[in-house]
């Protein structure tokens, strides 16, 4: 009796246990929710700070969402020169010292500060089936109380996170990317917020003018489009991290002055890679093997006169995994 009694007890405290740890994961996952809907929909003006490896930059931030969509206007304040402005449609970089302005289709993609806290998915159930969700308790940010979320992967070709959300309204206040010995590779941590009953439109213009400046990009004779070129629609990605599936996909240059590049963007709804394949690269000018800057692992191959590169904040087996894995057909 007295074992049976024990196991039991045993079986019991295991029951609740586990009904406790799903009832966390659909706290955390309302959070995220909340997360995504607040930084999509509020009005807010801050100050956040980045750090990728030794690299740290200052830069504000100025967000409106109206019945028009968000629209959005990051000033560095730190390091180079740079204003972007993002609406529903483009990402115009404007680069005084350069006097360039590069113009892009908005991609999809995870929470970064070129994305401003905006992730471009909807955190659903498959969330929890690549991540553990867990309450991290209570911090303080930008002098505001802010809940933790701990996000752990289930398997080693994708990092984790420590998010830091706004009691009040939901929004992100502070993010961690950590590697798996949950060291933080990357943060953005907001230092100050204000939000505001409207934003007007001077507000979200930039400051310095670009006229004369050159254009590179979407709106320039460089086309950016979607899809493929007939001859890159000829490789294929034989394997992807469980969950990733293709977010984006454009054929265009990626750089001012470069040839056209297939670009396709995967993405598990928080971590992404990219995969670039470009043709007729002269040889100095072609990579191969290993690199990384920051949380930032990229690996690149050479097959006949292609270049293919993959590039991500995942793991260095990730990006190096993938890029063994592709083919012509």
């Amino acid at each position: 009796m007295r074992l049976a009694g024990a196991t039991l007890l045993a079986t019991l405290t295991a029951v609740t246990t586990t009904a406790h740890a799903a009832d966390d994961q659909e706290e955390v996952r309302g959070l995220l929710d909340r997360m995504v809907q607040a930084t999509r929909s509020l009005d807010y003006i801050g100050t956040f700070v980045f750090r990728n490896g030794s690299m740290l930059q200052s830069m504000k931030i100025i967000h409106r969402a109206d019945t028009n969509g968000s629209r959005e206007r990051l000033v560095a304040l730190s390091g180079a020169a740079r204003e972007v402005i993002r609406d529903g449609e483009r990402v115009i970089c404007i680069l005084p010292d350069d006097r360039a302005v590069v113009i892009a289709r908005r991609r999809p993609g995870r929470m970064s500060p070129s994305h401003a806290f905006e992730p471009e998915v909807t955190v659903g159930s498959s969330i929890a089936d690549l991540y553990s969700l867990s309450n991290g308790g209570v911090e303080r940010v930008a002098d505001r109380d802010a809940t933790v979320i701990d996000v752990r992967p289930k398997d080693q070709y994708r990092y984790g996170f420590r998010l830091a959300v706004d009691r009040e309204t939901g929004l992100l206040l502070k993010s961690e990317l950590l590697d798996n010995g949950m060291t933080a590779l990357e943060q953005i941590v907001y230092t100050h917020l204000e939000l505001p009953e409207s934003i007007p439109d001077a507000a979200l213009k930039p400051r310095v003018s670009d006229a004369g400046f050159t254009r590179y990009g979407a709106d320039a004779a460089e086309g950016v489009g979607s899809g493929s070129s007939a001859r890159t629609q000829e490789w294929m990605i034989g394997w992807l991290p469980r969950g990733f599936r293709m977010a984006d996909e454009s054929y265009g240059p990626i750089q001012p002055g470069r040839d056209s590049v297939d670009h396709r963007v995967y993405s598990d709804g928080l971590a992404s890679l990219s995969i670039f394949i470009e043709e007729g690269l002269d040889p100095g000018d072609r990579l191969e093997g290993f690199s990384s800057v920051g949380a930032v692992n990229a690996f690149s191959r050479i097959i006949d006169e292609y270049q293919l590169s993959v590039v991500g904040e995942v793991p260095g087996i990730t990006v190096e995994k993938v890029a063994a894995s592709i083919v012509k057909q």
